[in-house]
């Protein structure tokens, strides 16, 4: 994985300046929607079609908008009309069948290189990442205008944790946010992904597939795709989610977002601590309270980092299961039977010597979900290592690829158990 503050930068700028977009009647002769005067930045809102006019319409000003016709040419640094989207807010599309199908005019990517997020966008990074088949990511996220990150205290407001304590520094994202993350191989761009906060209890992902010149990404079809992606030295499998994937493990009751949380930030990024730099920039309603939740740590050696001198076979196994299974297995996932969250004790999470509810898939022999000291016969750990994604493996969607690091990690622990609590 790549640093994500080389790339982007921190990014640290709120939408105080956000782009807005207006719409105009269909243009005539030379109009194209009215003339406008060319920013250094502007982006061009909808319009009905019009004629194609001399100046495009662009207003500009620094993030300023205003009407083109659909047809207009660009002006000096506006861009022409689009008819029927919002080009250049990075907001929810109004109607979400129907969202902006090239990524470098959705406004949430830098327009003279769609590779980036736009400056406004705050990069991110994490303790604890979620496997994707060993692709490099890159994380950021953009507010709304005006637009707070709500930080659970399930000690001040214990509304905040209706299924528990557990879910103690959590983050809650405003409605318009949109959560950006960069898929790579090899250095070769294969997926943006946006996932968009569209009102008060739903969200909506899309996938973006980029061309082999690494110029552009297009909208993929809201089913699953399948494809071999081509690095240039070797050929990866890689799968485009369908919309109902994403929100299978970017469920209501795990919060929607999966990385963002306090015990995740918990981490220097630029010679600053990360949680330090966002409320100093006013991200939060109001800031976690110091000292901050202890950090997660890094379960294995990768591109965040590597696990801290000292860290116990349990904090690595648990905190990579918090990370990758913990929104499924818990109350209200979409497998609530038995929770893999981080601060769920062991004795509470239902897994030690605990019978398995589904039947073992083929060439798994396992009957309890977890045996201290027999990881080999426990069927969390077989289940992670089969190889067919289709034959019963966990994460049974998004994952195409066993992680053996992630195998190993959990396995250790298993086998470092002597007795259930």
């Amino acid at each position: 994985m790549f640093d994500s503050n080389a790339l982007f930068g921190l990014g640290i700028i709120l939408l105080s300046a956000a782009c807005s977009s207006s719409s105009t009647p269909a243009g005539t002769g030379g109009a194209g929607g009215g003339s406008g005067t060319a920013g250094d930045s502007g982006a061009s809102g909808s319009a009905a079609a019009g004629t194609a006019g001399v100046s495009g319409g662009a207003t500009g000003g620094n993030g300023g908008s205003g009407g083109g016709g659909a047809a207009g040419s660009a002006g000096s640094s506006g861009a022409g009309g689009a008819g029927g989207a919002a080009v250049g807010t990075c907001t929810p599309p109004a109607d979400i069948f129907s969202p902006i199908t090239t990524l470098s005019q959705t406004g949430c990517v830098d327009p003279s290189d769609p590779r980036k997020p736009i400056l406004r966008a705050v990069s991110y990074e994490l303790n604890s990442p979620l496997w994707s088949d060993s692709a490099d990511k890159s994380r950021a996220f953009v507010l709304p205008p005006g637009g707070k990150i709500h930080v659970r205290d399930c000690t001040a407001n214990a509304a905040d944790c209706p299924m528990g304590t557990e879910d103690d520094g959590r983050w809650d994202f405003p409605v318009g946010t949109v959560m950006i993350k960069i898929f790579m191989f090899d250095g070769k761009l294969v997926e943006t992904r946006l996932f968009m906060h569209t009102d008060a209890t739903d969200w909506v992902g899309y996938s973006y597939e980029w061309d082999e010149q690494q110029t552009d990404a297009k909208i993929v079809s809201s089913d699953r795709v399948m494809l071999d992606f081509k690095t240039g030295t070797r050929s990866v499998s890689w799968a485009y989610p369908s919309q109902a994937d994403c929100l299978t493990c970017h469920n209501q009751a795990a919060g929607f977002t999966l990385g963002p949380e306090t015990a995740q930030m918990n981490r220097m990024v630029g010679g600053m601590n990360q949680l330090d730099q966002f409320a100093a920039a006013g991200l939060f309603e109001t800031p976690p309270a110091k000292p901050y939740k202890a950090a997660l740590v890094t379960p294995y050696p990768g591109q965040l980092g590597s696990p801290p001198a000292g860290a116990t076979k349990a904090e690595l196994a648990r905190s990579y299961l918090h990370a990758n299974c913990g929104f499924c297995h818990r109350p209200g996932g979409a497998f609530a039977l038995f929770d893999l969250r981080y601060d769920t004790a062991l004795k509470d999470t239902n897994i030690c010597n605990v019978d398995i509810n589904k039947a073992a898939p083929s060439g798994a022999t396992a009957s309890k979900r977890m045996i201290p000291g027999d990881s080999a016969h426990s069927a969390m750990w077989q289940r992670m290592n089969i190889a067919n994604p289709e034959a019963g493996r966990m994460p049974q969607i998004g994952s195409y690829a066993v992680d053996d690091k992630g195998v190993g990690v959990v396995g250790d622990w298993i086998d470092s158990l002597t007795a259930c609590p």
